[in-house]
């Protein structure tokens, strides 16, 4: 499995000034898929700034009420998963820091591929890190060549700052006690949304966090890459910072992350996954009785494969959404026994079928050997794996948690090779030429790294 490293999610009270808090708890649990391993908000009242975070899950963390006790009509929040720094409460967002007599805090999404050279640099001009995430070196990016209070800091500086130092990918919201900014970077790797209501403003990492709110007369749009928004006196103000063409979208947020109805760089995440699945079926054809998701992330690309096949779409396998996360399991047979206890069969359906099974990617591969398996324990006649992706043959530097190339068992082994682990009767991936040519002009502007062995920018 793959992970995201976060989910941001902003709120301001235009008119009359309620705390804002319990919204931004609300969008975080909308974003809870983007991150599990910690979660905070920052909020301001106008004079001062107020942080509270934790390690775990949103409500585990603002359970009992705490919402209520942080007041504030504006601030910023953030769910975790680490990618560059480990998992403890220091690396837990927003990172709150006081300079100058003023706190101000930053929210992250994404991975700076010249962290480590930027915080040697640092370091070496005597800099002290608190943490080991590289969010941590936007701070100390301003601090060193701002004058003055965070509060009277300008806009566009900042942005422009950012840019000329920071190689991508981030999307980052940055609370100050009279304004918060939202500030997406030039390539666009991570999807970044802002809302407009009558009442209020918010920022979130996917647009469907905006759902849970009072949506009337609502403007919702996408922030362009290099976009820098300022929202202050209940006023939203745009400066475009710069901007890179093609973008880097990052098509794996298409493929797994983003949730199914969220719009992001332009589609509905849904259909592109009924596409992907589409595609599949008509790449890879395949004689079989049904068509079987593994739940969640398969369901769309299954629902397309099942539409262009005509093979029908059944639930031969249930999900235990109360089963914690898997992949965090240190012996392997803890990772057996805890994908079937989150993968539970429906022999009725699948006894004496050949079964179709759709999933979104591989990566170590470990997950679907066992999945075949207990298909086959409960009488599937056949099993035919169908990959709504690419083969996963590279790591990433924007943001993804992707295991080491030795891992992945894409870049390890031939298609032969893993059907034969799998123990499947065929295994079959979406070719990039395909997925290129169904994309069409808009394939330039995603980031396929994780998809080529040698990318070249």
């Amino acid at each position: 499995m793959l992970m995201e490293n976060c989910g941001l999610f902003a709120a301001y009270s235009k008119a009359e000034k309620y705390n804002v808090s319990g919204r931004i708890v609300e969008g975080l649990l909308a974003l809870q898929h983007r991150g599990q391993e910690s979660a905070g908000i920052s909020v301001s009242d106008g004079t001062k700034i107020t942080t509270y975070k934790g390690k775990g899950v949103v409500n585990r963390v603002f359970g009992s009420g705490v919402s209520k006790k942080i007041n504030g009509y504006f601030g910023i929040g953030h769910v975790r998963y680490s990618t560059n720094g480990v998992s403890n409460f220091a690396n837990a967002q927003p990172i709150s820091i006081k300079y100058k007599n003023e706190f101000f805090s930053i929210a992250h999404n994404g991975q700076i591929e010249n962290g480590s050279e930027l915080k040697e640099k640092y370091e070496e001009q005597g800099s002290i890190f608190m943490t080991t995430s590289d969010t941590e070196l936007f701070p100390h990016l301003l601090v060193n060549n701002l004058k003055g209070s965070p509060s009277s800091w300008n806009s566009e500086e900042i942005g422009k700052l950012i840019t000329e130092n920071i190689s991508p990918s981030y999307s980052l919201l940055f609370l100050f006690k009279n304004k918060i900014i939202a500030f997406r970077d030039p390539f666009g790797y991570r999807p970044f949304s802002i809302c407009e209501t009558e009442n209020a403003i918010y920022v979130a990492s996917e647009d469907s966090a905006f759902k849970f709110f009072p949506l009337r007369n609502a403007k919702i749009r996408e922030i362009k890459p290099g976009e820098l928004i300022e929202i202050k006196d209940g006023k939203i103000k745009s400066h475009v910072i710069s901007s890179n063409n093609p973008y880097k979208f990052c098509f794996f947020e298409h493929v797994y992350f983003a949730r199914p109805d969220s719009n992001i760089f332009g589609n509905n995440v849904h259909l592109m996954r009924e596409k992907l699945g589409e595609l599949c079926a008509k790449e890879n054809p395949i004689d079989a009785d049904i068509v079987v998701p593994v739940m969640d992330s398969g369901f769309s690309a299954a629902l397309g494969y099942s539409k262009a096949s005509g093979i029908p779409l059944e639930m031969g396998l249930m999900r235990n959404k109360y089963v914690g996360r898997t992949f965090i399991d240190p012996d392997m047979q803890e990772r057996k026994l805890g994908v079937r206890r989150k993968l539970l069969p429906v022999k009725e359906v699948i006894n004496n079928k050949r079964v179709v099974l759709i999933d979104d990617s591989i990566v170590r591969g470990t997950t679907m050997k066992h999945i075949v398996k207990i298909l086959r324990e409960n009488g599937a006649k056949q099993v035919h794996i169908g990959i709504a992706s690419p083969m996963a043959v590279n790591t990433c530097h924007w943001g993804v948690d992707i295991p080491t190339k030795e891992e992945l068992i894409c870049a390890t082994k031939t298609v032969e090779e893993i059907k034969e682990i799998f123990n499947a009767d065929s295994l079959n991936f979406i070719t990039l030429k395909n997925l290129f040519a169904s994309l069409g002009e808009k394939g330039k502007n995603y980031c396929f790294h994780c998809f080529i062995k040698d990318y070249n920018f």
